[in-house]
Parts: C-alpha cells; sequence; structure tokens
C-alpha cells in the first residue's frame, strides 16, 4: 500500500479530489434536505388529521344537544299512535304531536304516503323513502336522519314508524329540523372551498352542510368513535377527514380538508428548499472554484481573506453599535410612554377626585339653600345653579361608571329572567322622553326566558333606547326581539339618519360622538355605546350594528337562552315604597377638608341626627374612645391624612368597640385600585358628588338592614 501525505496527493489530483468534496457534499445535503421535507411532509397531514377530528367532535356535540330535544318529542308521539294507531291521532296524541311541533316541522304520515297532520315534507328521495326507511325499523322504535325540504328550506328529518298490527307499516312520524340550527358551528369549519364540514348519515349521504349529496361510503364505526383519513376523495379531489359517529343518531359527523390547502404551506416550504438547495450547490461550486483558484494564489488568497474578515469584522462592529444605539432609543421611547400614561392616569384620578370634592359641597349648600329660598326669583337663580350642577354631575358619573366598568369590580348576577320584563323595564323609563320628541315607542315582547344580569341588561338597554330617541327627529323606535337557535336577539331599531359604513365601529369608542362636533352637553357625553360594548363583555353578550344612511339604525344584542323556558312571565319586581327616616342616630363623620365636613353636619342635624366630626383616622378613633355611647353609623371620606384610609378607619373602630359598626364611604377617587379596597371593606360605597336624595336613602337602607338583627336578638333573649 502507498502512502501518501495530504499534500502529495493534492498536488498530485487536485482536480479530482475538489468534484469528489463537492459530489459528496451535494449528495449529504440533498439527502438531509429530502429526510427533512418527509418529515415535514407527514407532519402536515397529521396535523391536519388531528384537527379535523377535533373539529368534527366539536361538530357531533353541537348536533347531538340540537338533535336531542327534537329524538325525544318524535318518540313521545311515536309511542302514542304505536300504542292506538293512526285512530288515536284526535286524541291523546294530537296535543302530543302539537306539543313535539316546537321543536320543529311534525308531520304524519299514512301507509300510502299521504299527509294525516302536519305541514308537507319533500325528503329527498321522495315519500317513499320514508316509508322505506319506516318500514325496515322492524317497529322496535329506531330513528332514522334523511334530509328534505320544508318551505324550501333545508332540513334534517327525523323518521319513526309505526307499526301497526302483525307488524304491518301503518305510517311514519317525521319531525323537520331546520339545518340552519347547525350553521353557527358549520360556518366555523366549512366555507365551501377550503373545508367541508358536515353532519352525514351512515351510508354517506349529507344531511346537513357542505359536500354535495355525500362523501362517499364511510367506514364502519362504532357509536361515540372517531376516526380521521389523510386519504380520502371527495368529489374527485383528495381531503384530509375527520369522522365522529354521533353516540344516540344514526350519523356521523365529518370535517374535510382538502389535501392541496393543507399541503399548501409544505408546497411553500418545499419551493424554498429547492432554491436554498439551488443557492447552495452554485455556493458549493463557487467555493471549490475558488479552493483551485488558491491552489496557485495561495499567498494571495490569504491576504485578500484576511482583509476580508478585518473588513467584515469592522463592518459587524458598525452594525453592533448602531443596533445598541437603536434599542437605547427604543428603550427610552418606551419608558417615556410609560411615564406619561402613568402620569395622566395619575391626573385623570386626582382631576375626578379634586372635582368632586366641591361638586359635594355645592350640592349639600345647593340643598340647603333650596329649603331656605321664599321668593320666586331667588329659587329661580338657584334652580338654574342646579341645573349647571346636575350637567357636571352627569359627565362625573358617565366616567365614574366607566372606570368602574375597567376596574373589575362589577360582579354580574345571572340567573334566569324572562325577557319581557326586561323588555318593559327599560322602555318604561323612555316612554316620556319619546313623547316629548312625539316618537312612537313600542315594545314587542315574547315569552322566552334568557340566562343574564337582568340589571346590567336593562342599563344596555337604556342606553341603546336613549342613542336611538337622542339621534330620531321623527317617526318611531321599536324594541323587540328574535329567537336564533340558541341565543334571543334583542334589537332596538330607529328612523334617525343611519350610519355611514365606515363610522361602525368608531361609535363604541370612548367620548365619539357623530354629527355634535361643538361638544353639546344636551346631546350627550358620547359614552352611552362604550358602556354598552363594556357590559356586553362582562356578561359574554355580543352587540352588533347594521344601518342605512337615510333609513335607521338597528343595535342588537345576543343574549343565550335559559336552558328550560317558563310560559309564564317572571312576575316584575315591584319597587318598594321609599323607607321613612329611622329615628335620630349618632353618626360620626370623618372628613379632612372643613367645607366639606361643615356642609355635611349641617344637612344630617338638618335631619335630626347628632353628629360627632373628625379630621383623620386617630381623631376618630380617639373621639369614638372619648364618645358616650357607640356611634350608630360612620360616615367617612376614603382619602384622609394620616395612616388610615376611611376604610381602615371604619374596620379600626369595629375592633375598638367589638363589634361592626355600618358604614358609608365617600369617594371621588375613580382609581380601580381605590375602588376595589373600598368593596372590599364591606362600607356602602358613594361616589362624590352625592346628592342628599342618595344620601337620605343610603342612611335609611343601613337602619331597615338593623331591624331584622334586633328582632332576632329579642327572640332569642
Amino acid at each position: 500500500m502507498i502512502r501518501l501525505s495530504v499534500n502529495a496527493l493534492l498536488n498530485f489530483h487536485p482536480k479530482a479530489i475538489l468534484a469528489a468534496i463537492v459530489l459528496v457534499m451535494t449528495l449529504l445535503g440533498g439527502a438531509a434536505w429530502g429526510a427533512l421535507s418527509l418529515v415535514d411532509y407527514v407532519s402536515t397531514l397529521d396535523r391536519a388529521e388531528r384537527g379535523s377530528r377535533q373539529a368534527a367532535a366539536f361538530l357531533e356535540g353541537h348536533a347531538d344537544a340540537v338533535l336531542d330535544g327534537g329524538a325525544a318529542a318524535l318518540a313521545r308521539v311515536a309511542d302514542r299512535l304505536e300504542a292506538g294507531g293512526l285512530a288515536s291521532l284526535p286524541d291523546s296524541a294530537l296535543g302530543e304531536a302539537l306539543s313535539a311541533s316546537r321543536f320543529g316541522v311534525l308531520s304524519i304520515l299514512d301507509a300510502e304516503g299521504r299527509t294525516v297532520f302536519g305541514p308537507t315534507i319533500h325528503p329527498d328521495g321522495g315519500i317513499a323513502s320514508v316509508l322505506q326507511e319506516a318500514g325496515g325499523q322492524g317497529g322496535g322504535g329506531g330513528l332514522e336522519l334523511l334530509h328534505g325540504q320544508v318551505d324550501g328550506l333545508d332540513s334534517i328529518l327525523m323518521v319513526r314508524g309505526i307499526p301497526g298490527r302483525g307488524g304491518v307499516l301503518e305510517g311514519a312520524v317525521l319531525l323537520a329540523l331546520p339545518s340552519s340550527s347547525l350553521h353557527t358551528v358549520l360556518d366555523v369549519f366549512s366555507d365551501g372551498r377550503h373545508s367541508v364540514a358536515g353532519l352525514f348519515r351512515l351510508d354517506g349521504t349529507r344531511l346537513a352542510g357542505s359536500g354535495g349529496s355525500g362523501i362517499g361510503q364511510l367506514p364502519a364505526l362504532d357509536p361515540g368513535a372517531e376516526r380521521g383519513e389523510s386519504d380520502w376523495s371527495l368529489g374527485g379531489q383528495g381531503v384530509v377527514i375527520g369522522l365522529k359517529r354521533m353516540r344516540d343518531f344514526p350519523a356521523v359527523a365529518a370535517v374535510a380538508l382538502p389535501r392541496a390547502v393543507v399541503l399548501e404551506p409544505w408546497s411553500s416550504r418545499l419551493q424554498h428548499g429547492f432554491m436554498m438547495v439551488g443557492v447552495s450547490v452554485i455556493a458549493l461550486f463557487g467555493l471549490a472554484a475558488l479552493g483551485w483558484a488558491s491552489l496557485r494564489r495561495e499567498a494571495a488568497a490569504r491576504d485578500a481573506l484576511r482583509d476580508a474578515n478585518a473588513r467584515l469584522e469592522q463592518r459587524v462592529e458598525e452594525r453592533t453599535a448602531d443596533l445598541r444605539s437603536l434599542n437605547q432609543k427604543l428603550v427610552r421611547a418606551l419608558a417615556e410612554k410609560e411615564r406619561a400614561n402613568q402620569a395622566k392616569a395619575r391626573f385623570l384620578s386626582a382631576a375626578n377626585h379634586d372635582l368632586r370634592q366641591p361638586f359635594q359641597a355645592l350640592r349639600l349648600f345647593h340643598h340647603l339653600l333650596m329649603e331656605r329660598l321664599k321668593e320666586p326669583r331667588e329659587r329661580s337663580i338657584a334652580e338654574k345653579m342646579g341645573e349647571a350642577l346636575d350637567s357636571g354631575e352627569k359627565l362625573l358619573h358617565a366616567l365614574l361608571e366607566v372606570a368602574t366598568l375597567d376596574a373589575g369590580v362589577v360582579r354580574p348576577n345571572i340567573a334566569e329572567v324572562s325577557i319581557a320584563t326586561v323588555l318593559c323595564g327599560a322602555a318604561s323609563e323612555f316612554r316620556g322622553l319619546a313623547a316629548d320628541k312625539q316618537l312612537d315607542l313600542r315594545v314587542r315582547t315574547c315569552d322566552a326566558m334568557v340566562r343574564t344580569d337582568a340589571t346590567l341588561l336593562i342599563r344596555m338597554l337604556g342606553d341603546l333606547l336613549r342613542n336611538a330617541i337622542a339621534y330620531t327627529p321623527a317617526g318611531g323606535v321599536v324594541v323587540g326581539c328574535r329567537r336564533r337557535g340558541q341565543w334571543l336577539r334583542i334589537e332596538v331599531w330607529d328612523t334617525g339618519p343611519g350610519i355611514a359604513a365606515e363610522h361602525l365601529d368608531a361609535i363604541f369608542e370612548d367620548f365619539v360622538q357623530l354629527g355634535n362636533p361643538e361638544r353639546d352637553r344636551r346631546r350627550g357625553l358620547g359614552l352611552g355605546l362604550p358602556k354598552v360594548r363594556r357590559k356586553a363583555a362582562l356578561l359574554g353578550h355580543a352587540v352588533e350594528v347594521r344601518s342605512r344612511p337615510g333609513q335607521g339604525s338597528v343595535f342588537s344584542i345576543m343574549v343565550p337562552l335559559a336552558a328550560s323556558e317558563s310560559r309564564t312571565d317572571a312576575a316584575a319586581p315591584v319597587p318598594a315604597d321609599r323607607a321613612e327616616d329611622p329615628a335620630a342616630r349618632l353618626i360620626l363623620i370623618v372628613e379632612d377638608d372643613p367645607v366639606q365636613s361643615s356642609g355635611m353636619q349641617l344637612l344630617l342635624e338638618s335631619w335630626g341626627h347628632d353628629v360627632m366630626v373628625a379630621a383623620d383616622g386617630p381623631a376618630a378613633l380617639a373621639a369614638l374612645r372619648a364618645a358616650p355611647r357607640c356611634p350608630d353609623l360612620i360616615l367617612s371620606d376614603f382619602r384622609l391624612p394620616g395612616p388610615l384610609t376611611g376604610a381602615e378607619t371604619i374596620t379600626r373602630a369595629a375592633e375598638q368597640v367589638g363589634r361592626p359598626i355600618p358604614g358609608i364611604i365617600l369617594t371621588g377617587d375613580t382609581g380601580p385600585e381605590r375602588i376595589r379596597e373600598a368593596v372590599a371593606a364591606g362600607c356602602r360605597l358613594l361616589h362624590k358628588p352625592v346628592t342628599p336624595d342618595v344620601l337620605r336613602d343610603a342612611l335609611n337602607a343601613l337602619g331597615a338592614e338593623r331591624v331584622p338583627v334586633r328582632q332576632s336578638q329579642s327572640s332569642a333573649a
């Protein structure tokens, strides 16, 4: 064996060795790239197959919920007729048939295929196919599914045979469920081109959804079983399909994705890979050429490489320095933006708080002034001052409601509610406002029961009605509802000027008012629709708007129907009469603003209460220790000088006397963290400015809450 050094070998056959190196590297790179592409191909099909199976399982669950109620109603009708035959239809079976009609269109056929009850249903394949399916059940109470039309609408037909004496088929019962009840889910998985979804019989015939007349022969599946195929043919086109057989019905839910669509990303990656391989081969041959040239110009190439490396390092350093400078600028810009946002939030919070303080004092002194003025001219001036206060308070209260919703302290009370009660309750408040503008306000109710928070839903409808009446110069406003599958669509129609399509999204933003550039406060604040959007997000309801300029607008809220609807309207709550003022009580006022404190003291003393005053938390606790008896109630501002807030002062006072003391927190702060802290303290929360009537109602409510406790203690004694 002849041993040659590497240098000798290169000198002996340099061209052959370079060619061998290029060939080996090309083959290795091509083999590695081919293996990765194959793995990517298999992985892409596998992910599509799993996704189609999951989609089919979801579709099967939704279809089972839709078909279950209809199947139970159909079974009751068929059992009645099976016991007495078609002759019993005018008797008890007629009631069952009428009751079952609420789930869909019910029809009863005799053995000749004639309709003896209900409308005419047109199944695919004709009436003969229905009788054939009914006869094949053998009288065992089986259920078959067919596809057909009712009044021109695609429907799923549930068929149950009526056996007579001796097992002879006497007729059949059909219940047609509209295919549209499945569209809320079918439309998610099917777009007619990239995906196909539907419900099919076990022989592949379509019942609902896309897929033409069928999807071909389906494999045998046990009830509840699922299966995926990555090489399925549908209409001559290869598809990836997911199948899920329903447990209680002879049907299969299927979701299919065209293989071309599934493999489109893989094909794109494959093309890019070809380009990269070509570039790599070209680069490899270029390197080989450079290597061949380097054998003859080794020294020159080494110097050139050294110079190139030096230039490259310099360029990298320059680019790195530029990137570092840009990153520093970006960090400074982000920090400046965050500081600006925090400063804005602090400014708005402080402005809200500081504006409410003088509003609260003005409201208290205005109330006292109105009680003392007797001259009509003087009372007129005072009333105009009250109107100005009302205008400012409306803006502050709107800002407070928005801040409360954003803070996350509102907890909806979800329950089954009569929609008639909600619609009537919302419309009753605005009949006078509509009458003032000579508008016709109509309410179209129904007997549906929905799951929602009645109070929040009434407020949402109130904001929509207020908006509709404000922007409707003539005509009227209609409030109604429509069933949409498992949802109830509540709609507010108006005959106003309408909204252009490019403004439909902007109207739900804060302080946006179309057609009011001068910001006339008599035409609203621009916060009604943003509050509707926030409350809808809190309840999980959808808010939509449709409008045509010059023809009016329709605002709608999608509310889920209750699981079991009651035909009896829920009794509307009867507002209780305002409780009478309780007996004179000892009230401790904790307020650091002397103007606020004196105004509140004068107001409470005018109502016959005894008043103690403290400027901060420690002073309030000291006054509590020196008092001859424990106060009946503590009325405190939230922000106090010193170490204690108003909520902490009330908590410490309760610990000092050894029992809870009712408390009312007055605050002008709309910050979310402040609102959560006050609510967590268990006190009643009132936001400044507070009218005397609101304060009186809060005092009366606390007095009413104490009565049952005293009565129970007396009974126990």
